[in-house]
């Protein structure tokens, strides 16, 4: 009798450490299956997170690139106003300053915020191919701009060049013209015959260089659409004047 007692009990032991193992491993089963779960929820938390900030910092750049491109286009790095030029090279300034000031949002953007993203949907080929062609344009603008503010800014410097070079002659066209203004040479002997004859000699060397002042005047301005008025009325109220001077001091000449 006591036998078979111990013998239900011992099966009644065995059936309950059975259980309880089942149970346990049930239990470490159901904790695998949570932490998986949780891990996947925190994982979409922060795949929806890091995409929120992608595409606010992707349209932040994209907003800002767009800006520096209409900016830059209507900068005219071509004319003979010297003070234009400044104006246009103050303005190429600012934009140049702001592009160098948004470099290390464009390094994080691209080294930290899309590296980061890449990496959560590296599973979605879809999704990962979408991101990586955002990325690829919008880094190619970046590289464009920074191409054409290069660009821009050697054709002002090349622009101040020329003007200062053209308003250079021009007053010296002027200068030339005023000394001359009062010629009051009469022909009384040959020396005086021959003065009168260099002087027409250099006169028409003048005419030569008006001439290719006004084809540089020409050239230069012809470059953009965007010419200051008043200083094109100027600039062709100069060529009156040497015009006028010039015709003048032909008249003196012939009469002599």
């Amino acid at each position: 009798m006591n036998h078979f007692h111990n013998t239900e009990k011992i099966t009644i032991l065995t059936f309950f450490l059975v259980l309880n193992e089942k149970l346990s491993l049930l239990n470490d089963h159901w904790s695998i299956m949570k932490q998986a779960n949780d891990l996947r929820e925190e994982n979409i938390l922060l795949t929806h997170k890091c995409a929120n900030t992608f595409w606010s910092e992707y349209n932040e750049l994209s907003l800002f690139l767009n800006h520096i491109s209409a900016q830059l286009i209507q900068i005219r790095p071509c004319s003979t106003s010297c003070e234009y030029i400044e104006h246009e090279q103050n303005k190429y300034n600012q934009l140049a300053t702001d592009f160098s000031n948004q470099q290390i949002k464009f390094q994080e953007f691209f080294q930290q915020h899309s590296l980061q993203l890449l990496n959560l949907i590296l599973n979605n080929q879809q999704e990962t191919e979408d991101i990586q062609r955002c990325i690829h344009e919008l880094e190619q603008e970046w590289n464009r701009i920074q191409t054409d503010l290069t660009i821009c800014h050697k054709e002002l410097s090349e622009a101040m060049i020329k003007s200062v070079e053209f308003n250079s002659k021009l007053e010296n066209v002027q200068i030339w013209f005023d000394d001359k203004s009062n010629l009051t040479t009469t022909v009384e002997n040959n020396d005086e015959f021959e003065h009168i004859r260099i002087f027409k000699e250099h006169l028409d060397n003048k005419y030569i260089d008006i001439i290719n002042l006004k084809q540089d005047y020409t050239d230069i301005e012809q470059q953009t659409a965007n010419i200051i008025e008043e200083k094109t009325n100027h600039v062709q109220e100069q060529f009156g004047e040497i015009d006028s001077k010039w015709m003048q001091l032909k008249d003196q000449i012939q009469e002599q």
